[in-house]
């Protein structure tokens, strides 16, 4: 449904338009009006009506004045101008501000309406090209993510030449070829066609969380061996860049989704995609011989020593943070031994802010359990400023965060869940995640993924699933459309991927449900 806003100095016009027009025949949910241009202009920021109907002979602002400046805030607003005065100069004005209809007063009901209807249609038809837009780009990202994966899974089982692969992925993905980077292996997430529907259904939920937290960011490429494992190629893009700390939020996550806890093993380093299959071979090797109990995740012993101290050093900078709270030199000074830590375990960019924020939020949080006292938009600023700080600027951003706190509090958790959700309505059709929604609510997808769970008594991505399958099935009772377009109409750019996760969710293939439920019809 569709907003109209109303403008005319003359009251009983404005209020007549509004009685007596069938709006919500002709698709409009809200109709608001106004007797001036700066009141309308009001609306117009706050309400975001998509079109207008206005009067040209007004006091203090002219409709024609009024139109100008709309447009300059709202350049789609659709436009319709009604005037007492016969006047050229007026028609002439009106077309130069590409008004969409222009009618002298007193106009017919009748005649409005169609003119509000036109409207509506145009608005609809401009909506529907541009869903098909989007499912057309969504349908060409599959067909090159699978042309993506092939080529790396031919450079790290050395199956083709190896600069014609090098070459494809240059000049068609645009890939920096000498950039270090190293693979990862999510050992739990199998995905052949021999499983389990369950097991299939898991699997492949898996890799679209990892290629939320990680392709979406580029951070790397998401893909599957031969053998059907789970694999991240990660960029490194500085010295000191770590995946350890990305591994675990993703781990966590899909514990959270799944109640289970992968193993995960890290290859080492390489210079640039030439050298790939060196770090997945380490990474296989360390999968082959590496006891079940000993560790969630494997590096190889340097790089997992220098890691596995900071965090430890870490972990223990903010618990004492955090239950200091109420002594704001002692936090202050706490924080500097962690500002001097990051140099000294020489942590990556990403990384330092990353902990910067989290530090932050932790205490922002802390404080508001002692006060009760919250002001909003103080996260939300800090994470802009964290988005492209250097490791220094991180720690000072951060520090001249904590000491103006002094009575900030959390936002409330029901709120976020509140927003988490209406985002997820808002974009079901597209390529939900956990990051990307906690991206949107400027909170770390770790604890997103928590409070989600806490809160809904479902992972995040269960619930996603859920409301995608809800209105699978309001599709497929209600439209004629394929299968292939209501999966994609609902987020999934795999129809198998949709089918497991719809006859999970029903007991039955969509194909199945359809004939049943119009069958009963």
């Amino acid at each position: 449904m569709y907003k109209v806003l109303i403008v005319d100095d003359e009251k009983m016009i404005r209020m007549g338009m509004k009685k007596v027009l069938p709006w919500d025949e002709l698709g409009v949910g809200e109709v608001y009006t106004a007797a001036t241009g700066k009141e309308a202009l009001e609306i117009l920021d706050e309400q975001h009506p998509e079109i207008l109907i206005t009067d040209i002979q007004m006091t203090e602002m002219t409709g024609l004045e009024l139109i100008e400046e709309a447009k300059k805030r709202v350049p789609d607003l659709r436009v319709i101008v009604l005037t007492g005065y016969d006047n050229f100069e007026y028609a002439r004005q009106s077309l130069r501000l590409k008004v969409q209809d222009f009618f002298l007063k007193p106009i017919e009901e009748e005649e409005l309406a169609n003119a509000v209807k036109n409207q509506v249609e145009y608005l609809e038809q401009q909506k529907w090209e541009e869903k098909n837009r989007d499912l057309h780009e969504r349908t060409q990202g599959a067909a090159q993510q699978i042309k993506l994966e092939y080529c790396l899974r031919s450079l790290i089982h050395n199956r083709e030449e190896k600069e014609s692969l090098l070459q494809t992925l240059q000049e068609e993905y645009h890939f920096d070829l000498d950039q270090p980077l190293c693979v990862v292996l999510i050992i739990s997430a199998l995905y052949t066609d021999n499983l389990p529907e369950e097991e299939k259904l898991r699997a492949m939920t898996m890799k679209n969380i990892c290629m939320g937290m990680v392709d979406s960011n580029e951070r790397g490429i998401t893909f599957n061996d031969d053998d059907g494992m789970l694999g991240i190629i990660f960029f490194q893009e500085e010295e000191g860049d770590m995946v350890l700390e990305e591994m675990e939020e993703i781990v966590d996550i899909i514990k959270d989704e799944f109640d289970m806890k992968p193993k995960v093993v890290v290859g080492s380093t390489v210079q640039g995609f030439g050298n790939l299959q060196i770090s997945y071979n380490d990474a296989r090797y360390l999968m082959e011989n590496e006891k079940e109990s000993i560790r969630d995740i494997v590096q190889n012993l340097g790089a997992e020593s220098r890691v596995e101290l900071f965090r430890d050093i870490y972990a223990e900078l903010k618990g004492i943070m955090c239950t200091n709270i109420g002594n704001t030199d002692y936090v202050m000074k706490v924080f500097n031994t962690f500002a001097k830590a990051t140099e000294s375990y020489n942590l990556s960019k990403s990384m330092t802010r990353r902990c910067c924020f989290e530090i932050a939020s932790s205490l922002y949080f802390s404080y508001m359990g002692d006060s009760g006292e919250v002001e909003s938009g103080k996260l939300d600023a800090l994470a802009k400023g964290l988005m492209s700080a250097s490791k220094e600027e991180a720690c000072e951003v951060t520090r001249m965060f904590i000491s103006q706190l002094l009575g900030q509090g959390e936002e409330n958790v029901h709120d976020i869940i509140t927003k988490a959700k209406h985002y997820i309505d808002e974009h079901l059709a597209e390529d939900l995640s956990v990051s990307s929604i906690a991206a949107s609510l400027y909170i770390t997808p770790n604890y997103f993924s928590r409070l989600f769970k806490r809160v809904m008594k479902e992972g995040c991505n269960e619930y996603i699933v859920r409301k995608r399958i809800e209105k699978a099935k309001s599709l497929l009772e209600t439209t004629s459309l394929k299968t292939g377009k209501i999966a994609m109409m609902v987020g999934y750019r795999d129809t198998n991927y949709f089918s497991l996760a719809f006859k999970k969710h029903t007991g039955k293939s969509p194909t199945k449900y359809r004939e049943e439920v119009q069958g009963n019809n």
